[in-house]
């Protein structure tokens, strides 16, 4: 005997998933520890309660992520983490240039702007975002000792001071005072292999001393390293974000 199937139970949603971004940017500036920049914004919104946060966006009903997964860090869903109610946040983390960006708030966005990573206080961040930004911090200090990331932040040919100040801006701004001999040899392999290559010139002059050569990355920016570079234990700076509160506690 044939029973007919029960109807297809409609489901009550009982979490709304949001998209946040965390977007790192180099910008040249006199201080070292003010080189590495995170993007924030303020919102026209109670639940934020005037605090900066992180940009992002609720997911629409039609909506994927998937194209953005391959960046996704952590999903942040403590059933507190929001005022509003029940929302579950995934969160994203991008690497850009400084020179490519430009910023226009609108809609709800008041404000936005760029503040140096290692002097913000965590206190200020709306949410649970500051949580967010310790993750995408350590997240990509990981990635520029494996990976070959920091090329994508320097210009189509550079110096190899230009490429010590991007590791020095994010993982440990002491490499500033590595040799620049020294410090050229972490990268024999890349020379080796032909994906590092000198083009044959010199930098325009501009800066006291002589001119540096200049250099280009020609090898993927999704390659790795097959050992992690030399200075992968280095100072407070470089192992993560300590929020501008606690430096005292911890220096």
């Amino acid at each position: 005997m044939l029973t007919r199937s029960a109807a297809p139970v409609s489901l009550e949603p009982n979490a709304v998933v949001a998209v946040d971004v965390v977007l790192f940017t180099l910008h040249e500036v006199e201080a070292i520890d003010d080189v590495w920049q995170v993007l924030l914004v303020q919102r026209d919104d109670a639940a934020f309660a005037g605090k900066w946060s992180l940009p992002g966006v609720l997911v629409r009903a039609d909506e994927t992520f998937a194209d953005a997964a391959r960046r996704a860090l952590r999903t942040f869903g403590a059933p507190d983490r929001d005022t509003r109610g029940r929302v579950v946040s995934v969160a994203h983390v991008a690497l850009e240039r400084g020179d490519e960006l430009e910023l226009v708030p609108g809609g709800s966005i008041l404000r936005a702007e760029w503040v140096p990573v290692r002097r913000l206080p965590a206190e200020t961040l709306a949410f649970d975002h500051a949580d967010m930004l310790r993750v995408a911090i350590n997240r990509t200090q990981a990635k520029l000792r494996y990976s070959w990331v920091a090329f994508q932040l320097l210009p189509e040919t550079f110096t190899i001071p230009e490429l010590r100040a991007v590791y020095a801006a994010v993982l440990d701004p002491a490499l500033l005072r590595l040799n620049t001999g020294n410090f050229k040899k972490a990268f024999a392999s890349l020379f080796a292999s032909g994906a590092l290559v000198a083009v044959g010139q010199r930098a325009a002059a501009g800066r006291p001393g002589r001119p540096g050569d200049l250099y280009r990355f020609q090898g993927p920016l999704i390659g790795t390293w097959e050992r992690e570079l030399p200075w992968q234990h280095g100072g407070p700076t470089g192992i993560g974000w300590v929020p501008a509160a606690d430096r005292e506690a911890v220096g």
